[in-house]
């Protein structure tokens, strides 16, 4: 989820705790639409029948799971096969018991994207991997070839990466404002997938000959004000560089937080909605490739 890149020991006491249920609540209702965004390419490229066997990888606690069923009729939903697969055991619960209550033909297994030894070669009808690419290390490269090597001759996968994120710029003014010179910058790596030609490369490093990128707009609605929307992003992503959290982020926390409302306030496609609430706006990259 927050993918920390240093093991440091220290955390200002402001922090939330970065658990599957603050990460539900910080991006709401977006890693939903992006996953149907998604889905919705890669059926109209490969449509989704009946006995079809889908791969949701880095699952999480459903999203994707959640757009292949509602992509398709409920005859169809029946009498597929979904594996859901993550290394993080605590999305897993949530993901067990979400498919549990849905009645979701879906099979929770604990795994890494990197290396899926449990599945064997042309496996799957389709495959999914939904804002996960971008937090994997070496580029996202052995995850992708995973992918393909589990896919069917002539079957289809779907993968996303973000073109725009509405709050990296105002994390990244809150860390340089607050934090020494010199500091890394928050999620750094992910600047080279802002290029979707990036992805494509990915794509075809992975073996894919036949494929598409295109772009499409995912909104997110919040559940919450705008102040409380900044301390979950500060304390999800802010100490997630190599250096972690510095004794200073507990100094200055609320220095940090205003001004990341502040940067909000600014970006593309901010709204504020009934309530105090936010209406945000993403643009992904979505790719859709055939083995």
């Amino acid at each position: 989820m927050n993918n920390p890149e240093s093991n440091k020991p220290f955390v200002p006491k402001q922090a939330l705790a970065p658990t599957p249920q603050l990460y539900h609540q910080l991006v709401a209702d977006g890693m939903e639409n992006l996953a149907k965004v998604t889905v919705a390419e890669l059926a109209s490229e490969r449509p989704i029948v009946g006995a079809s066997h889908l791969l949701d990888l880095g699952c999480g606690t459903g999203a994707g799971t959640s757009a292949f069923v509602g992509a398709v009729s409920k005859e169809v939903a029946s009498d597929i096969g979904i594996k859901g697969v993550d290394i993080n055991q605590a999305a897993l619960d949530i993901y067990k018991k979400t498919t549990s209550e849905q009645g979701w033909p879906a099979e929770a297994i604990l795994g890494d994207a990197n290396k899926m030894d449990m599945f064997t070669d042309d496996t799957f009808t389709h495959s999914l991997a939904t804002a996960m690419v971008f937090v994997l290390p070496d580029n996202a490269d052995p995850a992708i070839k995973e992918m393909y090597r589990t896919l069917k001759p002539g079957s289809a996968a779907a993968l996303n990466s973000w073109a725009y994120v509405p709050n990296m710029h105002p994390l990244r003014v809150a860390s340089r404002a607050t934090r020494p010179a010199g500091f890394p910058e928050i999620r750094g790596a992910m600047d080279q997938w802002e290029d979707g030609s990036f992805l494509q490369a990915r794509i075809e490093e992975a073996g894919f000959k036949t494929h598409r990128v295109v772009q499409r707009e995912v909104f997110a609605h919040t559940t919450t004000d705008i102040y409380h929307q900044a301390n979950m992003l500060w304390s999800f992503i802010g100490g997630t560089t190599a250096s972690g959290w510095i004794e200073s982020d507990e100094e200055r926390w609320d220095e940090a937080i205003e001004i990341i409302v502040a940067e909000l306030r600014k970006t593309d496609g901010y709204q504020k909605l009934e309530g105090d609430k936010l209406r945000l706006k993403f643009v992904a990259h979505v790719a859709v490739a055939i083995k």
